[in-house]
């Protein structure tokens, strides 16, 4: 999590959204340090937070949960800066149950060699969520990985920062050559990507490639208000 007093804003890094570019950036050109941990929430700053910091800017990033399982698969399948093995410093159930799982991920990529459908079809059968849903609705902003660069612009004006430049890009994921939505090519890979994203991505207003005749919007989400009861349980209180 970023932070400046001199500008009063509070930025939380949420991962695998472009999120280590903004935070470089506000680091480098904006006044920004560093506080709490990378990928704290943000109801963790407002537990610390002054009365006067609980008033600052606060922004994030968002990012198409198709795109974002789509990147993790090539993280697993390169171990992408030592992805899977980093050790987690922060939240005792999640640094006990997240490293499995991770592990577990990666070696069946590698070890079976699999192509992303079958890592897909195997891992995601549930509907997806993240613990922006316990923290985006409190910000003053939510920039769209998609549109970062614009977004990042933004998000400065409406903190009243003049830019200094246009936000750099980098950390890549290696190995993604196609747009993350090619790669939901078979009609059963189709049929679990509606079932397991469209609660979110309606929330979020992303939206299905237009071939596949689907509105996010208009598909039920009882499962997904279900599981999200006991993620928000985990996100608040246990992670």
């Amino acid at each position: 999590m970023i932070i400046s007093d001199k500008h009063k804003y509070v930025f939380v890094e949420y991962p695998q959204t472009g999120c280590s570019a903004v935070a470089t950036e506000l680091m480098e050109n904006y006044d920004g340090r560093r506080i709490l941990f990378k990928h704290a929430q943000y109801k963790e700053f407002l537990s610390k937070a002054t009365s006067e910091e609980k008033k600052y800017f606060a922004f994030s990033t968002i990012r198409n949960p198709m795109d974002i399982v789509v990147s993790k698969y090539f993280k697993y399948k390169t171990n992408h800066k030592n992805y899977v093995d980093k050790k987690l410093k922060h939240g005792k159930l999640r640094k006990l149950i997240s490293p499995g799982v991770e592990r577990r991920r990666r070696d069946f990529v590698i070890q079976n060699d699999a192509s992303f459908e079958e890592f897909f079809l195997t891992f995601f059968t549930l509907p997806y969520s993240a613990w922006s849903i316990v923290n985006h609705n409190k910000l003053n902003f939510v920039m769209r990985f998609e549109n970062l660069t614009q977004d990042f612009a933004q998000a400065l004006e409406k903190i009243g920062i003049e830019p200094v430049r246009e936000l750099p890009k980098f950390n890549k994921t290696s190995e993604k050559k196609m747009h993350f939505s090619e790669y939901y090519a078979s009609e059963k890979a189709q049929e679990r990507a509606i079932k397991v994203f469209s609660a979110y991505m309606g929330e979020w207003d992303y939206s299905f490639p237009n071939s596949w005749h689907v509105n996010a919007k208009e598909q039920p989400r009882g499962s997904y208000d279900f599981v999200n009861f006991f993620r928000k349980y985990y996100w608040n209180y246990l992670r």
